[in-house]
């Protein structure tokens, strides 16, 4: 019987031990902190649908995040019209910008979030606004901005959108505990 309830205690012992201490968690921290860095990676497409309306595929990405929470708040300029979805009124105020919030999911060590934005040009345009001007995009956490990509451009003529701008964006930090 004293052997029962010494196999008993193990398996007591492991069952808690287990949900106080996570250790597959805190080696994969450990790896990350020590031998990765971390990586973020925008990849903006866009796709025509019409003549006036086209589809801005948006996908971010954290690799090797070693933080629990990361946000991405996609800034599209104001002359464009988003159709889809409402502005999002908790982010950053940027003159011409309206914010939209991405919804980011944690994948092992990579955060990813993806968006479809049906896009226009807005009705009451000025002629011929051809300046390029940056989509901004916001990596976040609770405590800090983290990194700023300014790397897309989106460029309005005759009434028809272009994207410039590289196949991919990535920007490659040291990591640090807390980031």
């Amino acid at each position: 019987m004293k052997r029962y309830f010494k196999i008993f205690g193990w398996i007591c012992l492991g069952i808690f031990l287990q949900f106080k201490f996570n250790i597959l968690y805190g080696i994969v921290f450990l790896e990350n902190l020590n031998f990765h860095d971390r990586t973020y990676i925008v990849e903006i497409k866009l796709k025509p649908v019409n003549k006036t309306t086209d589809i801005l595929n948006v996908k971010t990405t954290v690799h090797h995040s070693l933080g629990e929470d990361y946000f991405a708040t996609v800034y599209i300029p104001d002359h464009i019209r988003v159709m889809n979805l409402e502005p999002y009124k908790g982010g950053e105020v940027l003159t011409g910008y309206l914010a939209y919030q991405m919804n980011m999911k944690r994948k092992y060590r990579d955060v990813l979030a993806s968006a479809d934005f049906i896009i226009s040009p807005q009705e009451h345009q000025p002629e011929n606004k051809d300046d390029p001007v940056p989509i901004v995009v916001h990596f976040e956490n609770l405590k800090q901005r983290l990194h700023t990509d300014k790397a897309y451009l989106l460029a309005l003529k005759n009434a028809t959108i272009r994207l410039e701008g590289p196949e991919k964006s990535e920007s490659i930090y040291p990591q640090k505990y807390g980031m």
